[in-house]
Formats: C-alpha cells, sequence, structure tokens
C-alpha cells in the first residue's frame, strides 16, 4: 500500500496483500496467500518471506493475540519461508499485552523496531536477526547507500529510547483510548472501539469532509493524517491519530475540543 513500491523497484519483489479483521492476517489466510513454483508450471512467484506487523497500523492499533503470531510462524517455516515481524510499534504491542518481547518474537527469523514513533528516538530503526542475515543486510545497505558515518550519536538517542521510554507507553495507550471514547460519542465521528487497542485512533468522518476537517484541525494545532488517498473505504473518509510521549492529558483535552469545534 504505501513505501512508494520500493520492494518492487529496489528488490524486484512481488508481495501478495492478505486480508484480515483489524488489518491482522489469519494463518489460515496466510496459508492460501502462499504461491510456489513447483506444479505451477513456473506461473507462480516464489513466496519466501512472510511479514506480519504487530501492531497493526491500518487495523487501528490492534495487537496479535500470542497463539495467531506462533501459527503463522509456523505456517511460514512449514512453507519453506521465512518469517519476519515489522515491529516499528512492537513494544507498544508488547506494553498492551503484557508479553514479554522475546516470547513475542520467539519464532521469527528476523525483526525491525523502529527506535523513533512510540519510543521518542529522534530517528533510526534497527533490525535483529542471526548473524549471517545481519551480515548480509549490512552489504545491502551499503549498496542501498544507507551506510551512516555519524551512527553513534544516533545510537546513543535509542539506547536512552529502550532503557527509559518502554514502560511508559501504557501512558500514551490511556490517552489515545480517552481520545477514541470522547470523539466516538460526538455526532460526527465513528471509531471502532475495540481496535484502539494502543497509541492510535482511527476516526471516521463524512466521505467528503476529511480534507475540511483536517485543515480545521490544523488551523487550531493538531495535525492528524487523513487516509483517503488511496485507499477505498466506501462512504466514509478516515484520518489518524497518533499518541506519543510528546502528548499530555492537556493535549488531549486541547485535540477533543478542536473535533467538537470543527463538527
Amino acid at each position: 500500500m504505501y513505501e512508494a513500491g520500493g520492494y518492487a523497484v529496489l528488490a524486484g519483489c512481488s508481495i501478495s496483500l492478505v486480508e484480515g479483521e483489524r488489518g491482522q492476517m489469519s494463518p489460515e489466510n496466510v496459508q492460501r496467500a502462499i504461491r510456489k513454483v513447483a506444479g505451477s508450471d513456473s506461473h507462480y512467484p516464489e513466496c519466501t518471506l512472510i511479514c506480519v506487523e504487530n501492531t497493526a497500523n491500518v487495523g487501528g492499533g490492534s495487537i496479535y493475540d500470542q497463539e495467531t503470531l506462533d501459527a503463522i510462524c509456523e505456517v511460514a517455516h512449514r512453507n519453506d519461508c521465512r518469517a519476519h515481524m515489522d515491529g516499528a510499534r512492537m513494544f507498544n504491542a508488547v506494553v498492551a499485552s503484557g508479553t514479554d518481547p522475546a516470547r513475542m518474537v520467539r519464532d521469527f527469523d528476523t525483526i525491525s523496531i523502529c527506535l523513533s514513533k512510540g519510543l521518542g528516538a529522534p530517528i533510526g530503526s534497527v533490525l535483529v536477526g542471526d548473524a549471517a542475515t545481519i551480515a548480509e543486510a549490512h552489504r545491502w545497505r551499503k549498496m542501498f547507500g544507507g551506510g551512516m558515518r555519524q551512527s553513534g550519536i544516533l545510537a546513543a538517542a535509542g539506547l536512552y529510547a529502550l532503557e527509559n521510554n518502554i514502560d511508559r507507553l501504557g501512558e500514551d495507550h490511556a490517552r489515545a483510548r480517552r481520545l477514541a471514547e470522547a470523539l466516538d460519542a460526538m455526532e460526527e465521528y465513528s471509531i471502532d472501539l475495540g481496535a484502539v487497542q494502543s497509541n492510535m485512533v482511527y476516526i471516521n468522518c463524512k466521505k467528503d469532509g476529511a480534507k475540511t476537517l483536517v485543515n480545521s484541525l490544523a488551523e487550531r494545532g493538531v495535525d492528524v493524517l487523513d487516509l483517503e488517498h488511496g485507499v477505498d473505504y466506501g462512504d466514509i473518509s478516515t484520518l489518524r491519530a497518533v499518541v506519543h510521549l510528546h502528548i499530555t492529558d492537556e493535549d488531549i483535552d486541547r485535540v477533543i475540543a478542536a473535533f467538537d469545534a470543527a463538527q
């Protein structure tokens, strides 16, 4: 859906999107999506990687249960595929679910973790995997121009985030929940409260009202993302609001008041 189709341009990969409730794939649908060259008379691509995002962004920040994660990894490995967790917001899932992070990713071959977003570092992500995988990834990063001589100061910020900003993610989740419940009670908006499981709030509004609403909120100092472009949500428009460590209780009050005034 995103990243400008870079996977195809840069890596020559094809992908298969798997539909799921609140953005979460089921093991059964993952199995159905896997295609292999063998037996296809060379028609099918060779599926070699299954990617799981936790929390699920377009699912409203929803969180996979551990049984499902384990089952998806089992499907991947049974079909001679590697399993990767896109853990951009993995620690949100860890804190909200109470799952030990090592247990959450036990059966995955690789994990990516974003040090900014909820953890609050100014920049940076890390890739976790075995030594051979990391050595190969290091080489590809070099070829793609991703090497950085000034990484020490960024690593220091990332270490601070990992050591100090994980447990406090629960504060973001509580504020997101308060925001979601307040907006859902307003006449002009609706929210799937069951999907508000971490720090994201997806707000449904009138189909033609998203851009006007975004502009109105911006004038009041509130920035939200309009997801209308490239995604068909039927008769509604959807906005995404994300709570992070710079958002206070007073800020949530201001956001609620801004949405109320923009109705």
